[in-house]
C-alpha cells in the first residue's frame, strides 16, 4: 500500500504545487461566468418556483470545475509522464495495474473536490443556497468527478501527443459539459431538442448535483442516480484495463 499512496501523494503535490493555475484559474473562471450570466440574465426564469436564475446556476458552476479538473489531472499527469518518459519510473514500483488507476483516479478526484469546494466559496455570495439534499450533493460530486477522471485518465492513455489530447477535450467533453444544463434548464426545451439534451451523459451529473442544492431535478432523479452510478463503473473498467493491458504505456 506504501507505493499506492505514495502515489497519490505525488500527483496531489503536482496539482497543489501550481494552486495559482489549478485552482485560483477555476474560481476566476467561475466568479466572471457568475458576473456576466447571473448578474445580465438574473431575471431570466428558470421554471422553478422561489428559484433565482443565480441560485439555479452556482451549482452548475462548480461541476462544471469538478468535471473540467478531474478531467485535466489524470489527462494532463499521464501524457507529461509519457512525453518525458518518466512513466517507466511508476511501471518500475511494486504496485499492481489497479493501484496504479485507482491512485491517478483518486488523486484526480480529489482535485475536482478542491477545486469544486474553493468554487463554492468564491461565488456562494452571488446567491447560493444551503444544500438540501447532502447524499445527492456528495453522491453525484463522488460519482461525477469519478466519471471525468476516468475519461481524462482513457484520453492520456490512447493520445499520443499533447495536440490530440486537447482535442479530445476540446471537441467532446467541453461541448458535452457546457451543453449539460449549466446555464439553461433542460426542461424548457420541448420536443427534438428536449431528447437530445438529455442524451447527454454530463447532464445527470449536473442535474444531480444541483438537485442537492434546490431539491429540483428536470430529470428523473432516481434514473441520474443509476446512470452515472453504472457509466461510473463501464468507463472506469474500461480505464483499468488500458493501464492492465499496458496500451501505449508499456510499448
Amino acid at each position: 500500500m506504501q507505493p499506492f499512496i505514495q502515489l497519490i501523494k505525488k500527483e496531489i503535490y503536482r496539482f497543489m504545487s501550481i494552486w495559482m493555475q489549478t485552482i485560483i484559474g477555476p474560481v476566476t473562471t467561475a466568479i466572471l461566468y457568475q458576473l456576466i450570466f447571473g448578474a445580465q440574465l438574473s431575471k431570466l426564469p428558470t421554471g422553478i418556483a422561489g428559484v433565482s436564475y443565480a441560485t439555479y446556476l452556482i451549482p452548475g458552476l462548480i461541476m462544471m470545475q469538478v468535471l473540467l479538473n478531474s478531467f485535466g489531472n489524470g489527462s494532463s499527469s499521464l501524457i507529461q509522464s509519457k512525453y518525458t518518459g518518466n512513466i517507466i519510473f511508476v511501471l518500475m514500483a511494486p504496485i499492481s495495474p489497479f493501484l496504479i488507476y485507482c491512485a491517478y483516479l483518486v488523486s484526480s478526484i480529489v482535485r475536482g473536490i478542491i477545486v469544486g469546494f474553493a468554487v463554492f466559496i468564491g461565488i456562494y455570495w452571488f446567491g447560493g443556497c444551503v444544500p438540501k439534499s447532502i447524499s445527492s450533493l456528495l453522491f453525484f460530486l463522488i460519482f461525477g468527478s469519478s466519471i471525468a477522471a476516468g475519461l481524462g485518465l482513457i484520453a492520456g492513455i490512447i493520445s499520443d501527443k499533447f495536440d490530440q489530447l486537447s482535442g479530445f477535450q476540446s471537441f467532446i467533453i467541453v461541448p458535452l459539459i457546457y451543453l449539460a444544463g449549466i446555464f439553461f434548464n433542460p426542461s424548457s426545451f420541448s420536443g427534438f431538442w428536449q431528447h437530445v439534451a438529455y442524451l447527454n451523459p454530463f447532464l445527470y451529473i449536473i442535474d444531480g448535483f444541483r438537485y442537492g442544492f434546490i431539491a429540483h431535478s428536470s430529470a428523473n432523479i432516481e434514473f441520474g442516480v443509476i446512470f452515472v452510478f453504472c457509466l461510473a463503473i463501464v468507463i472506469n473498467y474500461i480505464g483499468y484495463m488500458l493501464i492492465k493491458k499496458g496500451i501505449k504505456i508499456k510499448h
